[in-house]
């Protein structure tokens, strides 16, 4: 999406370009046509600053405004309601279309801006044929965004059909699987080999890292087709906190590992989806128990900074180095040190993209003292 949208982008400077050598050539004064093109170049040149966090919900609301205030400067100052060029605010709706979110807010903005720039007149004497290409160009663009959106609708459809019937298949055999294995392991039915208990055990332990592995793909391919819906709810995060360290301990203590939590002593309330928010700690606290030696620490930090809530997972292990921090965090990337540990690389993967549908971020840094910082930013503190 973020490569079309980049797309999109060049094509709409390309059609500046075009119209403002048209208007010039057509008799338009320079000086207008200048003021005229440069205003309509603005959101595509704030849209390529935005473009990279145009997967996250803020992200994707401020590129639908910059098109939105650029257009309705562009027809208030092409002539108001008479501009040709009212048939570009339909642009930010095919944007928001193309995002897959905010589109009644854009028809809502495109509709308020025409009433807006209905009164102005300015510069339209002196722009030559200007706003004429520049709308033939409009209407090319919105019917490219268009196209994707339909194209891009359709395989999120198609997926999410695909999805849930993988969901099914695996979830539902596995579940019979970790519950037998562990009925075996347990010896409810009566006492079985010592040799049949320990691979009882071992069929649960894979079952489960399995199941881990199957809930985290699906739920990136939910994010990918844009059908992974947050469920927002007012909560304190500490609680969550304390609940993803309760269950994290059990596999701390197997290596021995100090597992502690630091948290203010004031409620730290949010407004977030809870079981996201467990879910990126869980995977963060995993991984760093994972690659923590014997009888090292784990820490969770929990803080208000900037208005922002952050999240540190904290240890004493290797660290991560400088050089992979940039590519950790994307699907399968595990880093130097992922060769010594299982599993795919795809849980800092799927804690990156429910960051960016909350409007934050995943970032990695040198813990204080040797060892790593995995730091989630959520600007998503209640008042």
């Amino acid at each position: 999406m973020a490569v079309n949208l980049a797309w999109a982008g060049w094509i709409w400077v390309a059609g500046v370009v075009v119209a403002a050598y048209a208007g010039v050539s057509g008799g338009g004064e320079r000086p207008v046509v200048a003021a005229a093109a440069a205003l309509a170049l603005a959101p595509a040149l704030a849209g390529f600053i935005i473009l990279p966090w145009s997967g996250a919900r803020l992200g994707a609301l401020s590129l639908v405004l910059v098109w939105l205030v650029a257009l309705v400067g562009l027809v208030a100052g092409t002539g108001g309601w008479a501009s040709p060029l009212t048939v570009g605010l339909l642009i930010p709706i095919a944007f928001a279309r193309t995002l897959g979110r905010w589109t009644r807010i854009a028809g809502i903005g495109a509709v308020l801006g025409y009433i807006a720039a209905g009164p102005f007149a300015l510069m339209y004497a002196g722009l030559g044929r200007f706003s004429v290409v520049l709308t033939i160009w409009s209407l090319v663009l919105i019917v490219w965004l268009m196209g994707f959106a339909q194209r891009r609708e359709a395989r999120g459809d198609a997926a999410s059909q695909r999805i849930a019937e993988v969901s099914h298949e695996l979830r539902t055999p596995l579940t019979h699987i970790l519950g037998f294995s562990e009925m075996i392991e347990r010896q409810i039915f009566g006492e079985v080999g010592a040799r049949y208990v320990e691979y009882a055990g071992l069929i649960r332990k894979s079952g489960t890292h399995l199941l881990g592995l199957v809930n985290d793909l699906l739920d990136l391919s939910r994010i990918d087709a844009g059908r992974f819906d947050l469920q927002l709810g007012t909560f304190d995060a500490r609680v969550v906190i304390e609940d993803v360290v309760r269950v994290s301990v059990d596999s701390a203590e197997k290596k021995q590992i100090a597992l502690g939590m630091l948290t203010p002593e004031a409620p730290l309330n949010v407004h977030a989806d809870d079981r996201a928010v467990k879910r990126m700690l869980i995977n963060t606290i995993s991984n760093a128990i994972k690659f923590t030696p014997e009888g090292g620490r784990v820490m969770v930090q929990a803080s208000e900074v900037n208005g922002v809530l952050q999240l540190d997972t904290i240890d004493n292990g290797p660290g991560i180095p400088e050089a992979e921090r940039a590519i950790l965090g994307q699907a399968y990337e595990r880093g130097s040190g992922g060769a010594r540990a299982e599993g795919t690389g795809l849980g800092l993967s799927l804690v990156r993209a429910l960051a960016a549908l909350h409007g934050g971020a995943l970032s990695f840094h040198e813990a204080p003292g040797g060892g790593a910082l995995v730091r989630i930013t959520l600007p998503v503190l209640a008042n």
